[in-house]
């Protein structure tokens, strides 16, 4: 009966180990799209301070490249923050599964798959504000 016990109580933990990994990926994710959601804003700001009609005894604004350089910086900034949280959960979920023979199912895959695609999306932002957008 205690075997059984202690059979259920490490696969249990086991599990919990590796959920955990899932939730410090998924907060690592939320850290990275709100820094590029930051950087979208950032040069979206800057754009309307360059349409803002200036006065007759004010120089007109221009800080249109520095905001579409620094909302592109933090863009960049999420998108290396998404592939390295992808490698180091993929790093650990593999070296667990290994050492612990355990099956961690699909959710190995999506996890590494998801930060894999949103850092494919920032990339496409970046070029989407430096080259295309006005």
């Amino acid at each position: 009966m205690t075997d059984e016990h202690e059979d259920t109580s490490l696969e249990l933990s086991r599990k919990l180990v590796v959920l955990s990994a899932e939730r410090t990926l998924s907060s690592w994710i939320r850290t990275a799209l709100s820094l590029m959601a930051l950087g979208f804003v950032i040069d979206r700001f800057g754009l309307i301070l360059h349409r803002l009609p200036s006065s007759g005894t004010h120089a007109p604004l221009y800080p249109r490249m520095l905001s579409t350089w620094g909302g592109s910086i933090l863009v960049g900034m999420g998108v290396l923050m998404t592939l390295a949280a992808g490698i180091r959960y993929l790093h650990f979920a593999r070296g667990y599964r290994r050492e612990h023979r355990t099956a961690l199912g699909p959710s190995l895959h999506m996890g590494a798959l998801f930060a894999l695609l949103l850092a494919a999306f920032g990339t496409a932002l970046i070029v989407l504000l430096i080259a295309v957008l006005p």
